[in-house]
């Protein structure tokens, strides 16, 4: 029997960090060595996390308050779940100490520019020479760069479920976009578990509003890779809202075309494009002309998306619909583990290995 990929997750105790650990329980070709936290140094998960007594392999583990630099011996990849800034702060401390592998959940190196990283977090980037290092872990578009890489930097989550979306169009290239409208709805794990009165449940409950209605942090990631895919370059309108709901994102983005554009046969032309780009896809399934919904994704790493096109307005509207804390984070990553290490690609992504 092969030895086990070893692991450690720096920033355990928040909801991806916990989400990693549930899917790496049932995943047979990991073994999770070390969980860092600050808050809970010393205390095994068990005492902390009643949401974890279902582990079957790591109830017993303890968090750590750091890592040792003898303990990066022992390791095969790190996953980081830090807010922004703290990532590259992480891997400019253990980069000429740690030989394996590193999969960030945070934002500082998804954006490949180090000044639209400054302007939109308003932090310096001190780690712009390894930004080209890290591969933009969007796993069904970037498979074989993602199978080669040392450094993932896996989306964020609404970015998921808007990119995933818009690729078969923007990669084909057919059609004359005049604009690209993002609307997106998020349970509010979305939003981490930092103590905010908008998110308290007597504000949350039986209500629904939008955030950050411009200068959304996930914009220049968004339209980084959509100019890439396009090959054009797109200012997305993008507002982003929080529904009462713990998890999940449904997206509707509207693609208005211009006037001239050919649509004599643009439900069957998408639908082609969809097909061939997602048809081997195990976690992507594509509707055709009908209409996701959140309970069909919650709990699993599968993206469904659907699309109508609206001739009298000339606008395509796309939905899709992830849970944001698996696809949109802990399970993109556990997939993009599986891709680097030759793994079976859904390994620990079964449904009935997440959700026992």
């Amino acid at each position: 029997m092969s030895e086990k990929v070893k692991i450690a997750i720096i920033g355990a105790s928040g909801y991806t960090g916990l989400e990693l650990i549930k899917i790496l329980d049932n995943h047979k070709e990991a073994e999770v060595k070390y969980i860092t936290s600050r808050s809970y140094s010393g205390k095994k998960i068990k005492d902390v996390f009643p949401v974890v007594l279902s582990l079957k392999n790591n109830l017993e583990i303890s968090f750590v308050g750091e890592l040792k630099k003898e303990n990066l011996n022992n390791i095969d990849v790190i996953f980081l779940c830090l807010p922004p800034g703290e990532s590259m702060l992480y891997v400019s401390n253990i980069k000429n100490n740690f030989k394996g592998r590193i999969i960030d959940l945070g934002a500082d190196f998804r954006i490949k520019d180090e000044k639209e990283y400054e302007k939109w977090y308003g932090k310096t980037h001190i780690l712009k020479e390894v930004l080209p290092e890290f591969v933009y872990g969007l796993s069904e578009l970037n498979r074989q760069k993602i199978k080669d890489a040392v450094y993932i930097a896996n989306p964020g989550c609404y970015p998921t479920s808007v990119l995933l979306a818009l690729a078969p169009i923007l990669k084909k290239g057919c059609f004359k976009i005049d604009s690209i409208n993002i609307d997106s709805k998020s349970g509010v794990s979305g939003a981490g578990k930092k103590l905010k009165e908008d998110y308290l449940f007597l504000n949350l409950f039986d209500n629904f509003y939008a955030y950050s209605a411009t200068m959304h942090r996930h914009i220049p990631e968004m339209e980084q890779e959509i100019n890439m895919m396009s090959k054009e370059k797109f200012s997305i309108c993008f507002t982003p809202h929080l529904l009462p709901v713990d998890r999940g994102i449904f997206t509707t983005i509207y693609l208005n075309l211009k006037k001239d554009s050919d649509t004599s046969d643009i439900e069957k032309d998408i639908s082609g494009y969809f097909n061939s780009l997602y048809g081997n896809e195990i976690f992507i399934k594509f509707l055709g002309e009908n209409i996701p919904r959140l309970k069909d994704v919650i709990g699993t790493n599968t993206a469904q998306i659907g699309f109508i096109f609206d001739e009298r307005t000339y606008t395509i509207k796309i939905f899709s619909a992830i849970d944001n804390i698996i696809k949109g984070a802990s399970g993109q990553a556990v997939q993009n583990m599986n891709i680097m290490f030759g793994f079976q690609e859904d390994e620990g992504l079964r449904l009935n290995s997440i959700y026992n």
